[in-house]
């Protein structure tokens, strides 16, 4: 089994400075080894090899994190929902992805101790948490919604009442057979 990553040991701040410069894409191997030694001369560089195979594990978790984005919104189009759903709809079935990526990686491996398996417990708990609390949050503002419309309307309604456009008995009408009311 591979040691850990001698970037994963680095200091936060380089750790990070790196994979900006993952996110960016538009240095090679070498401009990013030379940039961060000009950046960081105090701290000892990473490989070359050893930033290559990060990188490929980095474009690798871009590529799934990509894929979850454009099926969320796939599914999210398909379903009508608006925009501010499609982070929460994202974020859940990206938690629930990553979840199922490792139980499977645990399980793959000859022995899973109780640690690995309690925190995937876990991890399962969170995700099936943040999809009730994903329903109950659009639950909650569509009662809002239509609370505040139906607010709207009784006050419409009302201002027609006094102006006397519409008698008592045809606004009564409307709020029962229209409204609901």
């Amino acid at each position: 089994m591979a040691g850990k990553s001698s970037i994963t040991r680095l200091p936060p701040m380089v750790k990070a400075y790196i994979q900006k410069l993952l996110r960016e894409d538009r240095m090679t191997l070498d401009d990013m080894l030379s940039d961060i030694q000009s950046r960081f001369p105090n701290e000892k560089a990473p490989s070359r090899s050893a930033l290559g195979r990060f990188k490929m594990g980095f474009d690798e978790l871009t590529e799934k994190v990509r894929t979850q984005r454009e099926m969320a919104e796939a599914f999210v189009g398909a379903f009508g929902e608006d925009a501010s759903d499609k982070t929460g709809v994202l974020l859940v079935e990206a938690i629930s992805t990553l979840t199922y990526q490792a139980a499977m990686g645990a399980h793959e491996k000859d022995e899973v101790t109780i640690a690995e398996v309690s925190a995937l417990a876990r991890a399962a708990k969170a995700t099936m948490e943040a999809r009730t609390m994903s329903v109950k949050e659009r639950l909650a503002v569509e009662k809002a919604t239509e609370e505040r419309l139906i607010r709207e309307q009784q006050s419409k309604l009302d201002d027609l009442g006094k102006t006397g456009a519409l008698s008592p008995e045809t606004l009564k009408r409307i709020r029962q057979e229209v409204y609901g009311l």
